[in-house]
């Protein structure tokens, strides 16, 4: 058998210039995208601090004066707002429960118009015949919430086989405080 020759202490090259180069570019790239970087923040904070600025200016800004004529109108709409309030305090419950309450099958609710000043209700409605009309005005003015309750007008309907009688009444409405 042969003798292996190995040679452990071999003298290692040394790196070339293209190893060089290579490391200086990429450090020359890094150093630029650094200032890239620090240029883009730098934007951005500015931005943002331009954009603060308008949103302090904008909540800082007074109102514009309005005319005289807004005054009015604004007084107006107050108002009718106030008017909207007043009608939804009213207790439209004890109405409602007043009027729809009656448990009479020949009777037919179709409609009911309320004078909220004046506390007068209009109430309209359908019954199969006369005495089913009369009970169903009994049983109103039994009602604590209406008072003064009359029959307006009353006809029957000819067009329908059945020939119901439509009517209408109307009464006081009686709020209670």
């Amino acid at each position: 058998m042969d003798a292996l020759d190995l040679d452990f202490r071999r003298d290692h090259a040394k790196p070339g210039w293209i190893g060089a180069l290579l490391l200086a570019a990429a450090l020359g790239v890094g150093l630029m995208l650094w200032k890239d970087y620090q240029q883009v923040l730098g934007q951005t904070a500015a931005a943002e601090s331009n954009l603060r600025a308008i949103g302090m200016a904008t909540r800082k800004k007074a109102a514009p004066e309005r005319p005289a004529a807004d005054a009015q109108k604004t007084q107006l709409e107050l108002k009718r707002a106030n008017e909207v309030l007043a009608r939804l305090k009213l207790p439209w419950n004890d109405l409602f429960v007043s009027v729809e309450s009656a448990k009479l099958p020949d009777v037919a609710l179709l409609a009911i118009e309320s004078d909220t000043e004046k506390r007068r209700v209009k109430i309209s409605a359908e019954a199969k015949d006369p005495l089913a009309m009369l009970e169903y005005l009994r049983f109103l003015q039994s009602q604590p919430a209406l008072s003064e309750i009359y029959l307006q007008n009353h006809q029957y309907q000819q067009q329908d086989p059945q020939r119901p009688v439509r009517f209408t009444l109307s009464a006081d409405w009686t709020v209670r405080p």
